[in-house]
């Protein structure tokens, strides 16, 4: 699971600019955004593909934007519950010899280095001060 690879599920036209990370929402929420790239499309009669405007992946909290709210809020956006309660216990009972799965140990590790992702992306955004 690689951070850059989520999909996107919120779009930007040109006419609103570039997405920013941060943002405070007038009903007392924030928004995070991260992942924005630029939308490109090839416009009907041209051979080359222009900016449309720009996609991102876009979580809302009622908290305060701190790194470990957004960190779980980031992490309960690509991985639910179930699902990482399932990655914990089956990379257990491979290590405990309970149930042996080598691809258990393989996707927990690809788990925590998700997690790490994104913790340095939250370091990155909150020390260049784009919050």
């Amino acid at each position: 699971m690689k951070l850059n690879s989520l999909v996107p599920n919120a779009r930007y036209d040109l006419v609103h600019g570039k997405p920013s990370v941060f943002e405070k929402d007038n009903d007392g929420s924030y928004l995070y955004r991260f992942n924005i790239n630029p939308e490109m499309a090839l416009k009907e009669g041209e051979t080359e593909e222009t900016q449309i405007g720009w996609t991102c992946c876009e979580i809302r909290i009622w908290e305060k934007p701190e790194k470990h709210v957004l960190k779980k809020a980031i992490i309960r956006f690509a991985v639910d519950e179930s699902a990482e309660f399932h990655l914990v216990n089956s990379y257990n009972k491979h290590v405990l010899k309970v149930k042996v799965d080598a691809t258990a140990v393989d996707e927990y590790k690809e788990y925590l280095a998700f997690t790490e992702d994104v913790g340095i992306m939250l370091d990155n955004d909150f020390t260049n001060g784009t919050n």
